[in-house]
């Protein structure tokens, strides 16, 4: 209510014009009136109906109904006037009541004569006003409608050249029809030319042919679970190449309870290739880390291979021995024969390992026990324990489920958390230095390595800069170990990460891996 009351300069307003209007009313009777005398004096006749009638119009036309009336009761004293003046101050006071028969019906009829012409003109008014206003909302209207088409119209340029520099399509599927419906983007991310619709069948037309069937999987899901949707497969184009797509789909019912999904396609080729080159620069910075960390151990590798070749040595000198007597004792020439075998195989499998971390292959996963792969380091790296008087303690969970993973990396990570214990207690004297490492499943049935050291811990300050790329606190480290390690652990889908210990003595690294489903089943 208190915003449709008029404030008071339009309370005023208001009043000045309605005021107005009725002034003109007893104007166009003034002015009707003189235009009476002159036609008398000049030209002998008297129009006073006539005239009347058209002063009414006329204040009906400009202030409506009700100056109309005012006009028609001045007209109807004027004529009254003329018709029978008054001969002193109170004969018009009385003329009405004075008139004859004869006049009586003259003033009736010129009335309602009057009143039905101001009638019409004051409707023939308020019609044409509301005319002219509907006139100017319709203009205003249009003029919307067409601002409101322009904007739309640059919406739709600004969304399409949006969409096609974010290579990101959209599109609408109507279930119960069939019938898709793609943006100009998405007609060209699958290379077809724009068309009104668009079928299940071009969809799987162009899906590559090993990931049709994840499609069509994907297609079915959706039409009879209704739920959202989002996956990515690859596009075989017309010329031979491969495009890599990520679809997601939000599913929504319309007034009639029909099923409809609202989504987009996003070209990902140009992603994928990125993350192709950032693998295979990952792999080769990982090899030089890798071969960096072979030197450090250049004094265990060569502990570990001397071993099994001064076994092969002795087993070989105690064989000929047992063949060079008067009478050769060949049960123990065979088992000293079968002592160089195993010694020999031993030798063979330390080169065979470092090998492998020194050779750049490609990412090679298989299913692994995750202890053996720990006991392989381990093995390789005993001398370096020994060297730095760091016991070792191995707390195995026996019978650990496998993990899909790639050995060589696994063991790359293994090296260096172990390496930095080793580094991390090189400065302890006034306890023992001891590194446990340990496995474990986990409640979320992931596999759990821990390597805990009793070295100086990590400092506040370098706590969220550890796995930075090249920072170090080792004065000839890369700066790369750290980085790389997570970077192995987080590609296998697991998490890498380091606390203090709650002892306050030395630190602890922690990486998780995820069980594969098709092995554990």
């Amino acid at each position: 209510m208190i915003g449709r009351l008029k404030s008071p300069p339009d309370q005023w307003r208001s009043k000045s014009s309605t005021i107005s209007h009725y002034a003109i009313a007893v104007l166009s009777v003034a002015i009707a009136i003189v235009l009476v005398e002159f036609l008398t004096v000049f030209l002998h006749t008297e129009p006073i109906a006539s005239l009347m009638i058209s002063a009414a119009m006329f204040a009906a036309w400009f202030g409506g109904f009700g100056p109309g009336l005012l006009a028609i009761a001045l007209a109807v004293l004027a004529i009254h006037f003329y018709v029978a003046p008054p001969s002193n101050s109170f004969a018009l006071k009385n003329s009405l009541f004075s008139l004859g028969v004869a006049e009586l019906p003259r003033l009736i009829l010129f009335s309602i004569a009057a009143l039905f012409v101001t009638i019409l003109t004051s409707a023939q008014r308020a019609a044409e006003q509301s005319l002219r206003r509907s006139r100017d909302e319709l203009l205003v209207a249009f003029e919307h409608q067409s601002q409101i088409k322009d904007a739309l119209r640059q919406s739709e340029m600004y969304l399409a050249e949006a969409q096609r520099l974010s290579r990101t399509g959209s599109f609408g599927w109507d279930i119960s029809s069939g019938n898709i419906f793609w943006s100009e983007e998405s007609f060209r991310i699958y290379g077809y030319d724009p068309t009104p619709f668009v079928t299940l069948d071009l969809v799987l037309q162009r899906a590559h042919p090993k990931d049709r069937t994840l499609v069509q999987r994907t297609i079915d899901s959706a039409s009879s679970d209704g739920k959202d949707f989002d996956y990515k497969y690859r596009l075989l184009m017309t010329d031979g190449s491969v495009k890599h797509i990520h679809v997601v789909a939000h599913a929504v019912r319309d007034q009639g309870n029909q099923l409809k999904f609202i989504g987009a396609v996003m070209d990902i080729t140009a992603v994928k290739q990125a993350e192709e080159e950032l693998h295979k620069t990952r792999t080769e910075l990982a090899h030089a880390v890798r071969v960096s960390t072979l030197g450090e151990l250049t004094a265990s590798i060569a502990h570990e291979v001397n071993q099994p070749l001064a076994a092969i040595v002795n087993a070989a000198i105690a064989c000929l021995r047992w063949l060079n007597r008067e009478t050769p004792n060949l049960d123990e020439a065979r088992r000293a024969v079968e002592w160089i075998t195993k010694e020999g195989n031993r030798a063979g499998e330390v080169i065979r390992r470092v090998h492998a971390l020194a050779n750049k292959t490609a990412t090679q996963e298989a299913p692994l026990d995750i202890n053996d792969v720990i006991s392989e380091i381990i093995a390789l790296m005993q001398h370096e324990l020994d060297s730095h008087r760091v016991a070792l303690r191995m707390e195995f969970a026996p019978s650990l489920p496998m993990v899909l993973a790639d050995r060589v990396e696994l063991q790359q990570v293994i090296i260096n958390l172990v390496m930095n214990g080793i580094d991390s207690m090189e400065p302890i004297t006034d306890r023992p230095r001891e590194l446990v490492i340990g496995s474990r499943q986990d409640k979320a049935d992931q596999i759990v390595v821990t390597v805990e050291d009793c070295g100086v811990g990590i400092s506040a300050e370098n706590v969220d800069r550890l796995f930075d790329a090249f920072f170090t606190t080792k004065p000839n480290g890369m700066g790369m170990g750290l980085r790389i390690s997570r970077s192995i652990i987080e590609a296998h889908g697991g998490r890498l990460s380091a606390t203090n210990n709650n002892s306050g003595l030395g630190a602890t690294f922690l990486f998780t891996l995820p069980l594969n489903e098709e092995i554990t089943s």
